[in-house]
């Protein structure tokens, strides 16, 4: 099968809308992603790029360093048995590592489950680096044991906020030097003198460059720079942009195995133009209900020069005026006379203009919603009333972002 190019923040926003259990398998170069769902929650991602050096990073990143030093001198017997792990790849050996650390009381519960959470952010980053791979998604699969053993059944992470923060992080890695596209890039100086040499936006001290020219001539990528001087990753990229920008230090690539890994998306002219475009874009929502009060109240809550609201009271006549408008989002109530909303927005899922539209149903009590049903005729989301005025402008300003990203 022929790797074909796809949108992973689109994939992962259906599989979390429909509410999906299983996992979603995706290869690309030499690297594999599995990502684990529970009703379109996470579970568990796993890159087959993740090797058990990661766990140390992980380990001094958090300040682990009592567990840190005892993992250097666990034994070979422990990472090859365990009674409830019998897997021998290295998902399976980080397992009985981090299991071999909690059963010696190295590790307790909340920091193991945070270095899972580590495990999960840090693979689920590169699958959204991906611009094509081959994508299979396989119903009722269940994470692996080793996670099951540690941290039992409960969600994770809430997938849409950790999407949110990831696409964040990944504008800011665009952001900080065109140059920097991998935390495994390993940067170097040509010279030791051009640290000498001035650097327009450079923060570092002369100090803390000599410093840094030692460290950078065992190789060290930037990854590891980020432990050795307690900082994160990214932002030690950032204040190595400007001198790789002038050329006072460069970079080599990844060593294996990350040099499979994707590299961080170019921000291309087209996505320049457009994000000053949408900055600047008026979008369309139409809101139906035949309640005249909560017309008005989203009419409120939404009334900005960023939103242009058109309101429905009749749901016979709504078809209408959402071919008419062409929205960019429609906020649907499900209890109306006449036609209900589960009616409607299948209706509209059944028309190629408005396939990919998103649909928010609107409903009084969660306990109404039928989300199966829902699900059936093609809503987005759902949203309860009563609302603040900032849940509906968050809930909005979410899929507005994913039809509109940067």
């Amino acid at each position: 099968m022929e790797s074909t190019k796809f949108d992973p923040y689109q994939l992962l926003t259906e599989l979390s809308s429909s509410q999906a259990s299983g996992v979603l398998r995706t290869k690309s170069d030499s690297a594999v992603w599995q990502i684990y769902l529970t009703e379109g929650e996470l579970q568990y991602v796993d890159c087959s790029i993740q090797t058990p050096a990661q766990l140390s990073y992980f380990l001094c990143h958090r300040g682990l360093d009592q567990a840190f030093n005892a993992l250097k001198e666990m034994p070979p017997a422990a990472k090859v048995s365990s009674p409830s792990l019998t897997t021998s790849d290295d998902q399976g050996l980080i397992g009985r590592s981090m299991l071999w650390l909690q059963e010696r009381h190295l590790l307790d519960a909340m920091q193991t489950q945070q270095l899972i959470e580590d495990f999960t952010q840090d693979a689920l980053e590169t699958f959204l680096w991906l611009r094509q791979g081959q994508a299979t998604w396989d119903n009722a699969v269940a994470k692996p044991e080793w996670v099951s053993t540690i941290s039992g059944e409960i969600p994770l992470l809430e997938l849409v906020d950790t999407i949110r923060f990831l696409r964040q992080r990944m504008k800011a890695w665009q952001n900080c030097c065109s140059d920097i596209w991998s935390p495994y890039q390993r940067p170097y100086l040509l010279d030791v003198r051009d640290i000498n040499k001035p650097v327009a936006g450079g923060k570092f001290s002369p100090e803390v460059l000599t410093k840094l020219a030692q460290l950078m001539s065992r190789g060290f990528s930037l990854r590891q720079l980020s432990v050795l001087l307690k900082q994160d990753e990214l932002h030690i990229a950032q204040l190595f942009g400007p001198y790789v920008d002038q050329n006072v230090i460069y970079l080599r690539n990844p060593q294996p195995p990350f040099d499979h890994l994707p590299r961080v998306p170019k921000i291309s002219k087209a996505q320049v133009a457009k994000a000053a475009q949408d900055a600047n874009q008026v979008f369309k929502i139409v809101c139906i209900d035949d309640s005249p009060t909560i017309l008005s109240e989203i009419e409120r809550c939404l009334g900005s020069t960023r939103y242009k609201v058109t309101t429905v009271s009749d749901p016979i006549q709504a078809s209408t005026i959402i071919f008419r408008v062409q929205p960019d989002l429609i906020l649907l109530d499900i209890t109306m006379p006449k036609i209900n909303g589960y009616r409607l927005c299948n209706l509209l899922r059944n028309s190629n203009v408005f396939d990919e539209t998103p649909i928010i149903m609107v409903t009084g009590n969660t306990r109404m919603i039928d989300k199966a049903r829902a699900k059936l005729a093609g809503a987005t989301d759902y949203f309860t009333k009563p609302f603040t005025q900032k849940g509906l402008t968050e809930m909005v300003e979410k899929y507005l972002t994913q039809l509109h990203p940067v």
